[in-house]
């Protein structure tokens, strides 16, 4: 049932940001690129582990096509940091990936997208692969800077490899 009220929700939201997104301008016409930094928690091991991890991503968006199904789609890459300790034990891992996006301007100010990425993540003598879904915001307050947010978890052996809830500050170049 609670999988049933989600569709229906996003269905909604997405019905709408459509209707709104007819009379709004893409907010970056293709060949824009757009780049940011990020710092965020991962908060889903203070659950288990009484740990809070700490990191940060930096990204780059390239517009690929600048009015595909009412939106923009991107192509990019990212790099994310994340690390903490518990019990005396110290954990890191980079992270360096591929992203893509898809993005709706709700309106000329506000952009919602979803996106994933797929890449590798390092840390003292391992490598694993790794997959990313986010959705995220970017709030433009001038014409080429934004409030940017994303919420995400990455997948990869059963551990999290970039912080699941970032927020930080975007440029358009």
């Amino acid at each position: 049932m609670k999988k049933i009220i989600a569709i229906l929700a996003v269905v909604i939201i997405g019905m709408q940001a459509a209707s709104n997104a007819n009379a709004i301008e893409p907010q970056w016409r293709q060949g824009t690129t757009l780049g940011g930094v990020m710092a965020g928690i991962d908060p889903w091991y203070l659950f288990d582990y009484d740990v809070l991890y700490f990191g940060g991503i930096g990204f780059v968006d390239y517009v690929l096509v600048d009015s595909w199904w009412k939106g923009h789609f991107t192509v990019g890459g990212q790099l994310g940091y994340i690390g903490g300790a518990v019990s005396g034990y110290h954990w890191h891992s980079f992270a360096a990936s591929p992203r893509v996006t898809y993005g709706l301007n709700l309106t000329d100010k506000f952009e919602v997208h979803a996106g994933l990425n797929t890449g590798l993540a390092f840390g003292k003598g391992w490598t694993h692969f790794i997959h990313n879904e986010f959705v995220g915001m970017h709030l433009f307050f001038s014409e080429n800077v934004a409030f940017t947010a994303q919420a995400g978890y990455a997948f990869g052996l059963d551990d999290s490899y970039s912080p699941s809830l970032t927020a930080g500050i975007s440029f358009v170049f």
